[in-house]
């Protein structure tokens, strides 16, 4: 195959090429969250593993955390990773949360959310609350908000989202399980291919 050439099934390919129809060049990300793909599929499947979705998307892994690229390359990424990791953890769904889990973890471990983290202080309705905002300096495109039915649960609305259902997630959950709460519960609506709308709670 071809390098550049993506090894994916029809369904999921029709998903990203509906993806990639909406997104430009301007709409970009911090390369910590192409290189928390890699890192996934790195610990999972191994140095040849990662070789594969570099050659399969024409990228090397030379990506630097704090610099922006542009959100087209990492949705290919993304998809080539999540695959590569599907018969691994279980199907493509599960590895797309596995991947959003990653991005978090790197995300609130990064210069960009260490303040946000701080302001939260353990608090998760703080960090949700914060991390929308501060999330911003990651990407560069796309709004959410969030509102609270109760003391322990909210819904999260994410417009001009780009990513799949389960990416966002294994975000959500890897953000509010990082406070120390229990039975964290995330569960994703799509209402178009870029809105989506989330509910979570815990105990």
């Amino acid at each position: 195959m071809p390098r550049g050439t993506l090894d994916l099934p029809e369904d999921i390919a029709r998903d990203l090429t509906a993806r990639l129809g909406v997104t430009t060049e301007e709409d970009t990300s911090r390369g910590m969250f192409f290189l928390g793909a890699l890192d996934a599929v790195r610990f999972l499947g191994g140095e040849k593993a990662v070789a594969s979705i570099l050659e399969q998307t024409d990228e090397t892994a030379d990506y630097v955390a704090t610099q922006s690229y542009p959100f087209p390359r990492f949705l290919r990424l993304s998809y080539a990773a999540a695959w590569q990791l599907a018969p691994l953890v279980g199907d493509f769904d599960a590895a797309m949360r596995q991947i959003g889990t990653q991005a978090m973890l790197d995300f609130l471990h990064s210069m960009f959310a260490r303040e946000l983290v701080q302001q939260a202080s353990g608090d998760p309705k703080r960090l949700m609350e914060v991390m929308q905002s501060g999330y911003r300096m990651a990407l560069n495109f796309g709004e959410r908000t969030v509102e609270w039915s109760g003391p322990t649960a909210g819904r999260i609305s994410m417009m001009r989202t780009l990513m799949p259902v389960p990416y966002t997630e294994g975000i959500l959950r890897a953000a509010l399980e990082v406070t120390g709460v229990h039975d964290v519960q995330v569960k994703g609506h799509a209402r178009s291919l870029v809105e989506a709308v989330y509910d979570i709670s815990w105990s």
